[in-house]
């Protein structure tokens, strides 16, 4: 697996966790629905989704309490 900056083991990259969001076939996912399609930890698809978001390749809208969902950004 490839690591990240801080020298930890990356359970799933931004490449793959973009890849899920066809997966899923909805227009958002939320992080644990990506976690179950990926078979990683939640943790993890959400760092990548933070890294995703800062880099301006995934959007995210809180749609309750405790509620994200994300969605990929059309780059064309």
């Amino acid at each position: 697996m490839a690591e990240d900056g801080m020298g930890r083991p990356r359970d799933v990259t931004c490449k793959e966790v973009l890849a899920a969001f066809d997966e899923v076939e909805k227009p958002v996912a939320n992080a644990p629905l990506l976690a179950d399609e990926l078979d990683v930890g939640k943790q993890s698809v959400l760092r990548r989704l933070r890294e995703l978001e800062e880099r301006g390749d995934v959007e995210r809208w809180k749609v309750g309490g405790r509620a994200v969902v994300w969605w990929p950004v059309d780059g064309e």
